[in-house]
């Protein structure tokens, strides 16, 4: 057995099962070892290295385990750090592997050499460069199980050439499976928690990305009606909740909205759960500058809770935390109401008809049509653009690990993502929205979906213009300073149909409802070019309700 071998053979030992590749001449010895695992281990060749990491950050988003994402060195890396990023920004394992240059050349500025430990480490929970055959097989479990600890997040590991072609010992059964220890709230923590808790005559709960588990989601339900506290999602993390329940209050976009603000304003106590304050849920943090005495903050890394300052900080999972403060809560409070008007709130605002379109398709009713029409399962997924603003504020989550789109606003993430997301849950409809921009960026991933036979649904909002840009040239510098935002796009139905897809036409919203249907009962990838008005950028701003 060679050490290229060893490795693949220690990465299904430990449990893992999808691999997402730009193949290589660095890492040929893993090639061959995954070809002849190929019953048991899926592998997948991209088109681009953005689009492996891509695939591999919607994989372990939904398996809660990590994908392997392969690519060469230098430009394959860098090319993959797009979807590095974005996955320690969501919190998501992932195991990066680099095919790198033979040991004795490093560090000569070899050809297609990249300091990887420079490159990666502010990135990612770690960046292993195994010595030996022996070291390659120890840091290949170590990397998966920091990919689950604590926070979890992508892990580097460089194979050099000569390595993975050197002699292994085999592999046998190991202790590092891809799974993690729960982080219990120490005793002291969550009885200062219950006290708070009990004390609040307006508590809120704020929920983000590790309270997305399908197992902490019943418990966040029951706790949010006993203590009589709505709930607010995190940027993209609106399925934390069943977004029907009487507890969902909406989720935290880039656009600041009325009510959400009167809430958070109100409340004498914000429980925190799993999120790590990024800087659009935090609203550049001035939610954390007014009262931070309020912030209950319950994270499993001491890192993030460090970062802010809170009246209680928890180191601890979201899962055995709500279990643990369900139990130890006295029955239901009287905070009924200001939970159910922060609800009916959210369905007035989620609701279509609040905001003006000059152009022929209404996203807001593409959204909300949409959802009336996928199972409760299907996942949504939502690319970076401002075009995503429609879809978040229109389309209702209801079900677990449904909605994709990574927190970073990374451009290019939705269709590979479809990918991923397909072979996580083959029995889910996967329907990805992604903008004219962001299409253009990774949307030849789509030929790799008709090559896999995974019947994904693309839909490409398309209105010629970097929209989030474009609006702030207008109103910095008046009507008429556009200036490198405005595109000109392709066919982009004809461009799916090269590919293999099916590609429907929608340029009026009364057409949306027939090509949504085909789509979905096509027998391969489909794809829906959705004509938009550029005036039609964001539902928020000027002239548009954000109340």
């Amino acid at each position: 057995m060679d050490a290229g071998a060893a490795l693949v053979a220690c990465w299904a030992d430990c449990g893992l099962d999808t691999a997402f590749t730009v193949p290589g001449e660095s890492f040929l010895p893993v090639l061959e070892a995954l070809r002849q695992r190929r019953e048991q281990f899926r592998t997948v060749s991209m088109r681009h290295e953005g689009g492996c990491t891509f695939a591999a950050l919607a994989y372990g988003a939904r398996a809660r385990k990590p994908a392997v994402a392969i690519v060469s060195r230098g430009p394959g890396a860098t090319n993959a750090a797009i979807g590095v990023h974005a996955a320690h920004q969501d919190s998501v394992p992932m195991i990066l592997m680099i095919g790198h240059v033979r040991r004795h050349m490093r560090g000569r500025e070899s050809f297609q050499e990249i300091d990887a430990t420079s490159m990666f480490a502010s990135m990612s929970k770690g960046v292993f460069q195994p010595e030996t055959p022996e070291q390659a097989i120890s840091m290949a479990r170590e990397a998966i199980a920091l990919s689950m600890a604590g926070r979890p997040g992508p892990v580097v590991l460089v194979m050099p050439r000569d390595l993975g072609e050197a002699p292994a010992p085999e592999v046998g059964a190991g202790a590092n499976g891809a799974g993690r220890a729960a982080v219990l709230p120490a005793p002291p923590a969550l009885a200062a928690m219950v006290e708070r808790l009990s004390a609040a005559e307006k508590p809120l709960i704020l929920a983000g990305e590790l309270a997305r588990d399908p197992e902490a989601r019943p418990t966040l339900s029951a706790l949010a009606h006993r203590l009589g506290a709505p709930v607010l999602a995190a940027y993209r993390c609106q399925d934390v909740l069943d977004n029907s329940d009487s507890a969902y209050a909406g989720h935290l976009e880039i656009n600041p909205v009325a009510y959400q603000n009167e809430a958070l304003a109100a409340a004498d106590a914000i429980l925190v759960l799993g999120s790590r304050l990024d800087g659009i849920t935090s609203r550049e943090e001035a939610l954390l500058a007014d009262r931070p005495d309020r912030l209950i903050h319950v994270y499993p890394d001491a890192v993030v809770l460090d970062r802010f300052a809170s009246g209680l900080a928890v180191l601890a999972d979201v899962a055995p935390s709500l279990s643990a403060l369900t139990a130890a809560l006295p029955a239901a409070s009287g905070n009924g109401a200001w939970q159910s008007d922060l609800h009916q709130a959210y369905l007035r605002f989620s609701a279509p008809g609040g905001v003006a379109v000059q152009g022929n398709t209404d996203l807001a009713v593409l959204a909300e049509s949409a959802g009336d029409n996928l199972p409760e399962g299907a996942i949504v997924l939502t690319d970076g653009g401002s075009f995503a603003r429609w879809v978040h504020r229109y389309y209702r989550y209801r079900g677990p690990l449904t909605q994709g789109g990574s927190a970073s606003g990374a451009m290019g993430a939705s269709v590979p993502g479809a990918i991923g997301a397909a072979l996580a849950a083959p029995d889910q409809p996967v329907v990805a929205f992604a903008g004219d921009g962001g299409f253009m960026m990774n949307g030849q991933e789509l030929s790799t979906a008709v090559r896999e036979g995974l019947k994904i649904t693309v839909v490409v909002c398309d209105n010629q213009v970097h929209g989030s840009i474009i609006s702030g040239q207008r109103a910095k510098y008046g009507d008429d300073k556009a200036y490198a935002t405005v595109m000109g796009d392709p066919d982009f139905a004809t461009l799916a149909e090269g590919y293999g897809a099916v590609g429907l036409r929608v340029a009026r919203t009364q057409e949306w409802p027939a090509a949504l249907a085909a789509a979905l009962a096509a027998d391969r990838p489909a794809l829906i070019h959705v004509t938009c008005d550029a005036a039609d950028i964001v539902p928020y701003g000027p002239g548009k309700d954000a109340v």
